[in-house]
Formats: C-alpha cells, sequence, structure tokens
C-alpha cells in the first residue's frame, strides 16, 4: 500500500495503525503538523517515516524561506531537526535521513538557492530509498529457479512509498516472472501483520497465497512446502547476526533442522559494523497487551520479546540492495557497506 505522498508542497501520510479497517490519510502542511504524525503512532514502518522526515524539513524550509542567506534560516532548520528527532526517540533512519540533508550531494549545493536544494536532496533521499527496494527484489528473485515454493516471515513491506519492498517484493516480483510455484506467509502473534496487510496487499493484484500459523511453520517445512524461506530484518550485526521481527528466530532454527535456506532480507544501510555481534542489540521486552488483548484470559499476564536476535550461523544468506552476503559475514558484509556501489535503476516501470 503506497503510504507517502509529496505534492505540491504537502504531505500526504497514510494511518498505518488504522489500516486495512480504515484508509485514512493525514495532511501536513508544516513541520510541526509532520511531527506530530511521525509521534502519533500513526506511522508504523521506519523508512515511511524516514522520507516523510525529510519531507518535513522541507517544510520548514518553505515556511522560512524569506530568511535564506541568512543565520536565521539555518537556526530554523536546526529547530526544524530536533523537532522531528524527537518525534521519533531512537530512530536510527529518520537520523540518518536528516543528516543527509544537511550534507546534500556536491552538484546541488552549487545552487545558489537554498530551497531548491533542499527540496532537490529530499526527492533524491527518497528516489535513493525506492532505488534500494527495487534492486533487493532484483537479487532476490535471482535465487529462484522456475517452480520455487516460497515461505515468507515479515512484519513490514505492505507500506511503502512506490512499490512493495522487502520479502514480499521479492514475493510479488517472483510471482510476476512465473518463477514461483506458490507463495506461502507464515502469520506470527503479536503483529499479525501476514493476516490482516500482506495477503490482502497480494490479493490487490490477484497473487495468490496461502496462510500458516507460525507454529506450524516447522511442520510445513518437515512437509517439503517451501524450497526457500525470506525472513525481512532490523539491523544486522558486523558478524551476522540479526535483529528480527518476533518468530523470525524459531522459523530459522526450523530451516537449519530441515536444511532450507533461510535468507535474511535488509538494506545495506542496515548493516551496523560498529555492532561486534548480536548481544549489542539487547533484550528489550514488548507491551503485554499485545499477547492479552481480546482474550478473556483473566488475570493470566502477557509476555513477547521486542524482537528476536537470530544467530548468523542459522541464516543463509543477506539479500540487501547491493547483492547477497553470505558466510564469513565479517567480510562480505564489510564489503557491501564499505565498497559496494548503490546499483542505480534507469527505468523505474520494470
Amino acid at each position: 500500500m503506497i503510504s507517502l505522498q509529496w505534492q505540491d508542497g504537502v504531505l500526504s501520510l497514510l494511518d498505518q495503525a488504522a489500516y486495512p479497517q480504515q484508509e485514512h490519510w493525514i495532511t501536513c502542511s508544516t513541520v510541526e503538523e509532520t511531527a506530530q504524525a511521525l509521534s502519533s503512532g500513526a506511522i508504523l514502518e521506519e523508512k515511511i517515516a524516514a522520507v516523510a522526515g525529510v519531507y518535513g524539513y522541507c517544510l520548514a524550509a518553505m515556511a522560512h524561506q524569506e530568511l535564506q542567506q541568512t543565520p536565521q534560516f539555518q537556526e530554523k532548520l536546526d529547530q526544524a531537526k530536533a523537532l522531528l528527532l524527537a518525534s521519533r526517540p531512537g530512530s536510527r533512519e529518520l537520523a540518518a535521513a536528516l543528516d543527509f540533508m544537511e550534507h546534500p550531494p556536491e552538484a546541488y549545493t552549487k545552487n545558489v538557492d537554498q530551497l531548491t536544494t533542499l527540496l532537490a536532496t529530499a526527492v533524491t533521499y527518497d528516489r535513493q530509498q525506492v532505488i534500494a527496494d527495487r534492486n533487493i527484489c532484483r537479487n532476490g528473485t535471482d535465487l529462484m529457479g522456475e517452480g520455487t515454493r516460497l515461505l515468507l516471515r515479515t512484519d513490514r513491506g505492505a507500506f511503502h512509498s512506490a512499490s512493495p519492498c522487502g520479502a514480499l517484493g521479492i514475493a510479488r516480483r517472483g510471482w510476476k516472472r512465473d518463477v514461483l510455484e506458490q507463495i506461502t506467509l507464515c502469520e506470527g502473534r503479536p503483529s499479525l501483520a501476514a493476516g490482516t496487510l500482506l495477503a490482502q496487499e497480494l490479493s490487490k493484484e490477484n497473487v495468490p497465497c496461502t496462510l500458516i500459523p507460525d507454529h506450524a511453520a516447522a511442520t510445513f517445512l518437515a512437509r517439503q512446502g517451501a524450497h526457500l524461506v525470506l525472513a525481512d530484518g532490523i539491523l544486522a550485526a558486523k558478524n551476522g547476526d540479526l535483529k528480527a521481527p518476533v518468530g523470525t528466530y524459531e522459523l530459522a532454527i526450523a530451516c537449519y533442522f530441515h536444511s532450507v535456506p533461510f535468507y535474511a532480507v535488509l538494506h545495506a544501510d542496515d548493516i551496523d559494523l560498529t555492532a561486534e555481534n548480536g548481544s549489542v542489540f539487547g533484550q528489550e521486552e514488548g507491551d503485554p497487551a499485545a499477547v492479552t488483548e481480546g482474550l478473556d484470559c483473566g488475570q493470566a499476564q502477557g509476555w513477547t520479546p521486542a524482537y528476536d536476535v537470530v544467530p548468523a550461523f542459522l541464516i543463509t544468506g543477506m539479500i540487501t540492495d547491493r547483492g547477497i552476503a553470505c558466510a564469513p559475514y565479517e567480510e562480505t558484509l564489510e564489503e557491501q557497506v564499505k565498497h559496494a556501489p548503490r546499483k542505480m535503476i534507469v527505468h523505474f516501470d520494470s
């Protein structure tokens, strides 16, 4: 579902928390309104929040364009950055996006009009995310042969700014190129994203899929229900340990036991070479109400981790926008982050 639009100086954001029960759009004409939307809980996908942040930064510049070429203009931009960062505390993606806005491509800096430079930089950032998403889809489908049966475990990818991304985007592209025999979605609590979002997005394009509960995944793999398993990751450490949505760890174990290739899907920018291993991700706990909400379970307490940490040895490879990395990850991930160029796509309609 396209969840962000920028047109005529107005930013429109889909209320992701209300979708698909309700398709409600939040209109932002100021940086304050953008910050409010980002902090409201309506924007679930961090990469969409990052793109929204760069356009919110532009809204601040537009509101004070008469101050261009003065110290006051930069002060207003600094205030806008602080406001946006405060709306999403600890967001790695938003911080990187706003840093990109402060350090635009060199060719843009030759423009004397600062507002034009900022608008061009924001559009460039947005386009780079789209290109990265589509390169991930290409790299993922390169792994597939005709008749592949694919199992997905993901809590993201349904919300995007141009076309389906991540593991969902790979599945969609593989089906449209007639290399997939079957797509299966692994449904898991507490998100229930596979049934409520991913299946609906595939059905909109008449892409057939099967839905299974995550506790049935091991049995499904034992019966050779899938040749390949894809799971969206959140962050990868230098040694290949993966931070991922809850449920990914047990699926990786099942794949390892049944000798089914398990691939993580993430952007190369989500590889943190300063993190030696997965221990730096911690062991945060999620909202207990996510487990018990809607159930008549008396005084029973709920518990769920905020995310999983999957050890590197369980991961066959990592599909990124710059290629596919396999063990030894200390070498291949560093190569992708430091040396592999960003691959560009000329024809977006492909």
